[in-house]
């Protein structure tokens, strides 16, 4: 869905407060200008983490950051194809890097733990696209992705803290969710459509979604505790 004429991603009241508020955008959506990276400085104002793939300029993510506040931050891989910004309510326990095995992927896939400031609690976020375009290697992408879940949980001790957001499945989202579905500790997060989370999240998440905006973006709200 794309949205020609700007609108406000809004949250209610009672989404603030102890919870994380994660949107996950694609800087491909919009055309490199000026005017595109305010608009997705302008969304990730709204959010404390965006999770940003389709950095197709090396520059991408600090050109969004250049239009945020003070405080904000940004993290981007290896190669420059993910990144994260953040606001000062959230620190970034540890960069968890790219997937190890990259053959496997067009785009490797980049993780990286957060938590709110002065909240115990940590949540992984995995970036990832299927990029590959012939079926044969679509298909092991897709398949794929349980192994990059996998491979984040095991890197952070098996605590079911992982958000695995999954761009470019169109027609193949269904697949991907059975294959990610498998063992039932991972579910899909229906109403974003590519945004998948560990089974044992499902009573902090509060609303996943497609926002109203431009760019067009997926969010998921999770509560942290006190």
């Amino acid at each position: 869905m794309l949205i020609l004429a700007f609108s406000a991603v809004f949250l209610p009241a009672a989404m603030i407060g102890q919870s994380i508020h994660i949107v996950d955008v694609s800087l491909s959506s919009l055309g490199a200008t000026p005017s595109s990276y305010s608009a997705f400085s302008e969304v990730a104002s709204r959010f404390d983490v965006m999770a940003v793939d389709g950095v197709r300029d090396a520059g991408g993510v600090e050109k969004v950051l250049a239009g945020m506040d003070e405080g904000w931050e940004a993290a981007v891989s290896r190669g420059g194809s993910f990144g994260f910004l953040y606001c000062k309510r959230v620190q970034m326990v540890k960069e968890l890097g790219m997937y190890p095995a990259k053959k496997d992927f067009a785009q490797p896939p980049y993780g990286a733990q957060f938590r709110l400031a002065g909240n115990r609690f940590a949540l992984n976020i995995v970036l990832c696209h299927v990029e590959q375009k012939d079926l044969k290697s679509r298909a092991a992408e897709i398949a794929g992705l349980s192994s990059v879940y996998r491979y984040f949980e095991n890197l952070t001790g098996n605590r079911g803290i992982t958000l695995l957001l999954a761009a470019g499945l169109g027609d193949d989202r269904e697949k991907a969710a059975q294959l990610l579905m498998a063992r039932e500790d991972v579910m899909l997060l229906k109403a974003s459509g590519r945004v998948f989370a560990s089974a044992a999240l499902r009573w902090r998440i509060e609303k996943a979604g497609i926002g109203a905006s431009t760019p067009p973006t997926a969010y998921v709200i999770l509560r942290t505790g006190k």
